[in-house]
């Protein structure tokens, strides 16, 4: 008879810890961290420095758009692909659904361009892997390429 007390004590807590159990499961931290095992690998190595939202500064190789070192904007109704080797610095500025994007050209010419918010970001560093969307990103200063360091104001071949 008392085991047959607490077998009946028992099943109301059992049912509260499995509810709990699962509505613990949609807070998160149970396998949805983005961990980056592999970035992908671009035809020319750009050392830069960059800078996201929170000011936090990053010195990266193998900088690059999804493998691709060119810089994809819009200006106006034209799609443009603007070669790291061109440029010095770009600011990045998030306005409503697009990012706005101040380009500073190793010819020293400005000029602003349009950037998709999700377009995704590469790099190494010394620690590790990162990737970074166009969003959280404040400044991007190009350094050159990783065989040879550009001067400032100078051009790429």
């Amino acid at each position: 008879m008392r085991n047959e007390q607490r077998r009946h004590m028992a099943t109301p807590w059992m049912a509260v810890l499995l509810v709990a159990a699962w509505l613990s499961l949609g807070m998160g931290g149970l396998g949805d961290a983005d961990v980056i095992t592999k970035i992908p690998k671009p035809e020319r190595s750009f050392l830069v420095e960059l800078v996201d939202a929170d000011d936090v500064s990053f010195a990266l190789r193998d900088f690059s758009m999804n493998g691709l070192t060119m810089l994809p904007v819009a200006a106006g109704k034209a799609d443009i692909s603007l070669d790291f080797a061109e440029i010095m610095e770009v600011r990045m500025y998030l306005q409503d659904d697009r990012v706005l994007a101040r380009v500073l050209f190793r010819d020293q010419t400005t000029r602003e361009f349009i950037i998709e918010p999700d377009l995704a970001f590469y790099g190494l560093t010394d620690w590790g892997k990162l990737k970074i969307k166009a969003e959280y990103i404040r400044r991007v200063t190009f350094l050159g390429r990783a065989d040879q360091p550009l001067p400032v104001g100078t051009r790429a071949d």
